[in-house]
């Protein structure tokens, strides 16, 4: 039983590890290898998608709050641009050449541009995310309190496979958050549907209470 219970204690915390770790290495992998051609034009496709699907003002106002946080950005990296250079010199072949480095710099600003791009779309959508997520709330607090009036065990398999599948859904957003290819602005609801039915199930199926 006790070793039952530390398993489950560092399952969660290894997929949170290998989510993080997911994260930074497409990180490092846009910033040396995507053409910033390519950036480019992910960017413009992502940013006519927002204003032909959204509404003029939602989307002025999604690519007002991108750009606003782009700009506080840049001014608080001070010598970021020198900073990163190095780092990207130093993790590769040191000696590079200059204008491989820059047009490097270039792609990682714009990865940084697209990743804000898609925070301020997350941001837009928050709160009609909030109500559907407070729909699973609701819907597993009540299938809890039901069990709690029958002989209707909780399954605590099914509690961990609703953890872990929230675990994957938020780390899954985070990823496709630096993800270099054009997101369409539903994917982001779309996404929010199996987290719903995570959230009933581990909260359906916690532990009885006498």
């Amino acid at each position: 039983m006790a070793g039952s219970a530390a398993d489950g204690a560092t399952r969660p915390s290894s997929v949170s590890v290998a989510l993080i770790s997911l994260v930074l290495v497409a990180l490092i992998a846009g910033a040396v290898f995507i053409p910033t051609a390519w950036l480019r034009q992910v960017q413009a496709l992502e940013q006519q998608w927002i204003l032909s699907h959204l509404g003029e003002n939602t989307a002025r106002a999604i690519l007002h709050q991108a750009a606003r946080w782009f700009d506080a950005q840049v001014a608080a990296s001070g010598r970021g641009d020198r900073a990163l250079q190095e780092a990207l010199s130093w993790t590769l072949l040191e000696g590079s050449d200059p204008a491989w480095l820059t047009d490097r710099l270039e792609a990682a600003w714009l990865l940084v541009e697209l990743a804000l791009l898609r925070a301020a779309l997350l941001a837009a959508w928050a709160p009609a995310m909030g109500l559907l997520l407070m729909a699973g709330v609701l819907d597993g607090h009540w299938r809890w309190r039901i069990r709690q009036l029958g002989f209707d065990y909780p399954s605590p398999s099914a509690r961990q496979a609703g953890q872990l599948g929230l675990r994957l859904v938020v780390g899954l957003l985070l990823f496709m958050v630096l993800l270099p290819v054009p997101l369409h602005p539903f994917v982001i609801p779309l996404l929010g549907l199996p987290a719903v039915l995570f959230i009933g199930t581990s909260l359906a199926h916690r532990p009885k209470q006498l």
